[in-house]
């Protein structure tokens, strides 16, 4: 029993280590970005030594895709919020409030927004085959948000709200794509469009994903 007892003690102790770690290097990713940012930047954020570090991630792209499994599930839970809360609404409204969900997840969570948008897929990421690892968790997590996206504009298009002479799947990934890209590029350009423009930002994303809706709209 006592050995159990230490046992879990420093299971505990190992998993809280952990837990520093990853929140270090979101503090450290966040505000220098992930190609600026090094292992001694977070070992030092961490107040760890970089053995240490290393002990539990092998490198930096771990803790970005440990990061990035934060945000994913960070915005499937807003998903799904959406989900639950309007069942009786249209699959158009749907699909509108999800428009509304990428505005609050970037507003409310920019750097994971960041480290979700800004990520380049790898040869090598298709070809990891253990389920339980950190890579497929998250490729698992980032098609969920999708596939709720695709199940909407599915249904739409059998109710008659939606076009039907185009794929679901190109329709998703086009308004996943655009809303990601256009939300990004307007948050990365905020004085900007003040100046020149004189509008206000979340104003001009919301009625871009109207515009955008539109197109889909029968």
């Amino acid at each position: 029993m006592f050995n159990i007892g230490i046992t879990e003690r420093k299971e505990r102790e190992r998993l809280a280590r952990k837990i520093e770690i990853i929140n270090a290097a979101e503090r450290v990713f966040f505000e220098k970005g992930f190609e600026n940012s090094t292992m001694d930047d977070i070992a030092k954020e961490a107040e760890f030594t970089k053995k240490t570090i290393y002990s539990y991630f092998k490198s930096k792209e771990e803790l970005y895709f440990e990061i990035m499994l934060s945000g994913f599930n960070v915005l499937n839970e807003l998903f799904d919020k959406i989900i639950n809360e309007d069942i009786e609404s249209s699959e158009l409204e749907k699909i509108s409030k999800f428009g509304k969900v990428f505005i609050e997840f970037s507003k409310n969570y920019p750097g994971y927004f960041r480290i979700i948008a800004g990520y380049e897929n790898k040869d090598f990421d298709f070809k990891v085959e253990d389920d339980n690892s950190l890579i497929k968790k998250c490729y698992t997590a980032g098609q969920y948000s999708i596939e709720v996206l695709n199940s909407c504009i599915i249904n739409g298009m059998k109710k008659g709200e939606l076009i039907e002479d185009a794929d679901s799947n190109t329709i998703c990934l086009l308004l996943w794509s655009t809303m990601m890209g256009y939300i990004g590029l307007l948050n990365k350009k905020v004085k900007y469009i003040n100046a020149y423009y004189n509008k206000n930002i979340e104003n001009s994303m919301e009625d871009g994903i109207t515009i955008l809706l539109k197109s889909i709209k029968k």
